[in-house]
């Protein structure tokens, strides 16, 4: 796993969030411990596509259930061809 990719995404869930970044494990729960609803989510993932520069249509941001989802979900998509 990318630590500075990690890095990055920790630190726009927390300020999305207003948590504090020791507060995030890769196993919490965005929606049952987060309290993540569907308005943070979009902004959430607003907030990531602003960060790395790339789209995150929201039919493939549905499965993603924890910190650690997410953040593998970036590297993927960081990993794809960048947009023009």
């Amino acid at each position: 796993m990318n630590t500075s990719v990690q890095e990055r995404v920790l630190s726009v869930i927390s300020e999305v969030l207003d948590l504090k970044q020791n507060e995030l494990r890769p196993d919490v729960s965005l929606r049952d411990e987060l309290q993540v609803d569907s308005l943070k989510q979009m902004t959430l993932f607003i907030a990531l596509e602003d960060e790395f520069q790339r789209s995150i249509p929201p039919e493939e941001a549905d499965g993603l259930e924890t910190v650690k989802d997410v953040i593998e979900f970036i590297q993927r998509k960081l990993e794809e061809p960048a947009p023009v």
